[in-house]
């Protein structure tokens, strides 16, 4: 996937970023962009004594990469719920995971055995993890199609720790934004991951922003 702007080389600067293959050429780019090669447009991710946190999540790149599936599936569900019209917090969200999915795809019991192949497939569409670049260190890609964050929001969301945002929502497993640092661990000599996304067009409220897709991309994983 390519694409470029001539309006904004903010735009730009993503896409080169985005299409990095792999850690090195990805490395370059940082240190020789006049944006991210100023350590001042740099900030802690959640506090700057994070080091603990992040290391002790997974302990193999597996189970991180697995958190990040986790994580798309709760959004996908959270998704679900606000189109619904239905306060994730509130008594008439569902109380677990399995009462969620029966509620919001109409599946019995919450167990996806009982779907059609072709039915399978079609939920599987709204979560997707791609690898490209090299076979022993590839770039992972890991999309969904869920509830979407605003970029001014990210410090609350994603880049958060310990802050249980999610802790009075009983359907999904994430809850105390720590588990996909985990990831970061896992991603080559100098860590680097990239999380892109906007909000849901229906949720998009004073921000103005409408996209239904979710992005997160972590390099070299």
């Amino acid at each position: 996937m390519s694409k470029s702007s001539n309006k904004d080389p903010s735009e730009n600067l993503f896409w080169k970023i985005y299409n990095s293959e792999n850690e090195n050429e990805l490395h370059k780019i940082v240190q020789s962009d006049p944006l991210l090669s100023d350590p001042l447009n740099w900030k802690p991710y959640g506090t700057e004594n994070n080091f603990s946190t992040f290391e002790n999540q997974q302990s193999n790149a597996i189970a991180a990469l697995v958190e990040k599936i986790t994580n798309g599936i709760d959004a996908l569900l959270m998704k679900h719920c606000m189109l619904r019209e239905i306060d994730p917090k509130s008594n008439h969200a569902p109380a677990t995971m399995q009462k969620a999915v029966e509620l919001f795809y109409g599946i019995r019991d919450g167990n996806f055995s009982e779907l059609l192949p072709t039915q399978r497939r079609t939920n599987a569409e709204d979560i997707q993890v791609l690898a490209t670049g090299d076979n022993h260190a590839p770039s992972i890609t890991v999309y969904d199609n869920g509830e979407g964050q605003h970029p001014d929001e990210f410090v609350n969301t994603f880049l958060s720790l310990h802050r249980g945002n999610k802790t009075s929502i009983h359907f999904v497993q994430g809850k105390y934004n720590m588990g996909s640092t985990g990831a970061v661990v896992f991603c080559g000599k100098h860590r680097y991951q990239l999380i892109v996304s906007k909000r849901h067009e229906k949720f998009a409220n004073s921000y103005g922003h409408s996209i239904t897709t979710t992005f997160r991309v972590t390099t070299t994983f």
